[in-house]
């Protein structure tokens, strides 16, 4: 299966059913959340870690991807500063980037929610930061307590982000379809009357 179609059907797969479909798939921290309701996305980690205060990590890997991919960054798990705002959102826009997670806070909120780029971050900071410390870049990172490795896949929607290791995205890709499957079969049993004990076989 093409990557672009992977990414397509994962789109269209709600975290919850991903984290069900696999114990391998992790969800971080709740912490993390939706910079606007209603934002989602999907796509391979291009993955960068930044010291609190600085942000020439995320410039660098910006440079460093490609078109489908999401930036996943640790920031450290800082609250305290706005290390991407509107410019770094349009730059992502410009190169296809689809989306952020990152373990800290973000600033022009007004103006990214205004782009409609998927931002999952701990909140808002307007504190400026320097671009001194160049970070790491294309490295396994923790973000908000989950281990991600550049290739890993990212999917992120109202109820957090979830990381699917890439040698088995396919097989929870799979899993997750069958779930939600069975899931409208649940609710058109719950259409004819049905209880949830009922049909799950749930001594009542």
């Amino acid at each position: 299966m093409a990557d672009e179609g992977m990414v397509s059907i994962l789109r269209g797969l709600p975290t919850g059913n991903l984290c069900n479909a696999h114990s391998a798939v992790r969800a971080m921290h709740a912490t993390i959340v939706p910079l606007f309701p209603g934002a989602r996305l999907a796509g391979r980690a291009r993955t960068a870690a930044t010291p609190p205060g600085q942000n020439a990590a995320i410039h660098r890997a910006l440079h460093r991807a490609t078109a489908g991919e999401v930036l996943v960054v640790d920031g450290g798990g800082s609250r305290l500063y706005g290390p991407f705002g509107d410019i770094l959102a349009g730059a992502c826009l410009e190169k296809g980037v689809t989306g952020l997670v990152i373990d800290s806070t973000v600033r022009d909120v007004a103006e990214i929610r205004a782009l409609g780029f998927p931002v999952f971050c701990l909140g808002a900071n307007p504190s400026a930061t320097e671009k001194t410390d160049p970070g790491e870049v294309d490295e396994p990172v923790v973000c908000a307590g989950v281990d991600v490795a550049p290739g890993d896949y990212v999917v992120g929607d109202d109820d957090g982000v979830v990381v699917i290791p890439g040698n088995i995205v396919r097989e929870v890709a799979e899993a997750a379809t069958a779930i939600a499957r069975r899931e409208d079969e649940i609710r058109a049993l719950l259409a004819q009357g049905k209880t949830t004990c009922e049909i799950l076989s749930i001594p009542a």
